[in-house]
């Protein structure tokens, strides 16, 4: 397990400093932490049982960085929520996250939720996959009937409140048994959130052990497995990827079950680079390109005679005919827009990977970026064009360059200057 210690003050504190706020609903309060502005792409994150949103605290303002618009709430009963009125079912749950998420004024969205939210946001997706851009399970708990039984029976036995306090060592040793690697700090944290839940605290995990996902519902819907390399759950791998063949898997290793605390750059690196793959939605007509923009370099070109003239940058260093590809000859020394973008786009992209493999950690080899641009009509009679970017790495494993061109792409300003406007496709050849 993960022995690593907090990045930050706040990250084992309840409260921290993400903004803060209460919805009332009619089963009670619900608290909530948000970070990042409202035009940005929704993330709704649901944390585990018997825990809180505060197991987000960390990656909040990192979220808020990619441009996230990130919401992490207290499920009803537990952190400082209103407990519900009964014993709810998970499809009780997932009526209630539709809820919240109406009450905070998002539409479209994209879920993230942890061993018993993740259970959640399957089930609330199922029921409304028209509302859902993408999923992210943090360690998702799909037992067989066997298991699901054994621990309807025996899991989380609860504790009984003891004058002299024993009932806080009861919770303590819990705590310990479940995560050993985990600071002191964060251990104290969880005391603290399973005794605002009272000594009944298995309410959820009764919930989740009565419920069987239908993973077969969200099959098309764009989904990350991603989680610590310690999570209690990733022994769970093969029955996971088996349900979602599709979705790639990211383990953080150096992380257990509390990887955003303790590797929150990481952690929103690979949640961003997901969210953003899979938001289609441009921003407002007008707005500026990054908030709080800072020039670092301008290129002046000019251009002269249009598509069959001649581009001439300021510096002296680019001094080129344009000519149409239909009406290039061969011989002909001209090149066009598309060509140009492409390059600049395979550059760019291509930097962008060295930036991701210094974050990782990880060293790629030789990588060639090849970078082809389409221009093509369009129904309206106007003209548009789609990218496509061929990322190969002969020396570095598939899936560690499948997740380095994921990073790349909320790294590289080409890719976040076209995201939501433009078509583009990657294609990724790693080595074994």
């Amino acid at each position: 397990m993960s022995t690593a210690t907090p990045t930050a003050p706040h990250a084992t504190h309840l409260r921290g400093t993400s903004r803060r706020g209460y919805l009332e609903l009619p089963w009670g309060q619900v608290h909530y932490r948000r970070s990042g502005e409202g035009d940005g792409p929704a993330l709704v994150v649901v944390h585990q049982s018997p825990l809180s949103s505060a197991t987000y605290e960390s990656a909040m303002a990192a979220l808020a960085a990619h441009g996230l618009n990130t919401v992490a709430f207290d499920i009803p009963g537990f952190g400082m929520s209103d407990a519900t009125p009964e014993q709810w079912s998970i499809p009780e749950y997932a009526t209630a996250l539709w809820r919240i998420v109406d009450e905070l004024g998002l539409d479209q969205v994209h879920f993230l939720g942890q061993h018993t939210g993740a259970i959640i946001c399957a089930e609330a997706t199922r029921r409304r996959r028209d509302r859902v851009l993408s999923l992210i399970f943090q360690g998702i708990p799909l037992y067989d009937d066997e298991e699901r039984a054994e621990k309807a029976a025996h899991y989380a036995p609860g504790y009984t409140p003891a004058p002299d306090g024993a009932h806080l060592k009861v919770v303590w040793d819990r705590i310990r048994g479940l995560y050993p690697g985990i600071s002191a700090e964060s251990c104290s944290r969880q005391v603290a959130e399973y005794l605002s839940v009272g000594p009944d605290y298995g309410v959820a995990y009764r919930a989740v052990f009565a419920h069987r996902p239908d993973t077969a519902a969200l099959k098309g819907v764009p989904t990350l497995l991603l989680h610590g390399g310690d999570d209690v759950l990733d022994r769970m791998n093969d029955v996971v990827t088996a349900a979602f063949p599709d979705a790639p898997l990211v383990r953080i290793e150096g992380g257990g079950d509390f990887v955003a605390e303790e590797r929150p750059q990481e952690f929103a690196d690979a949640v961003a680079a997901h969210v953003l793959a899979h938001t289609s939605a441009a921003g407002p007509a007008g707005a500026p390109a990054e908030p709080g923009f800072t020039p670092v370099h301008t290129a002046v070109v000019d251009v002269t005679g249009g598509r069959s003239g001649r581009a001439r940058s300021r510096t002296g260093a680019l001094d080129i005919g344009l000519t149409r590809p239909a009406q290039r000859q061969d011989g002909d020394g001209g090149t066009d827009p598309e060509e140009l973008f492409a390059a600049g786009y395979a550059a760019c992209f291509g930097g962008a990977l060295g930036v991701a493999g210094r974050r990782r950690g990880v060293t790629t080899g030789p990588v060639t970026v090849t970078a082809s641009v389409t221009l093509g009509a369009v129904p309206d009679g106007t003209y548009a064009i789609a990218a496509r970017l061929s990322v190969g790495a002969p020396e570095c494993p598939q899936r560690t360059l499948e997740d380095l061109v994921a990073l790349a792409h909320t790294i590289c300003p080409y890719s976040r200057a076209v995201r939501g406007n433009i078509e583009v496709t990657t294609e990724v050849t790693g080595g074994s």
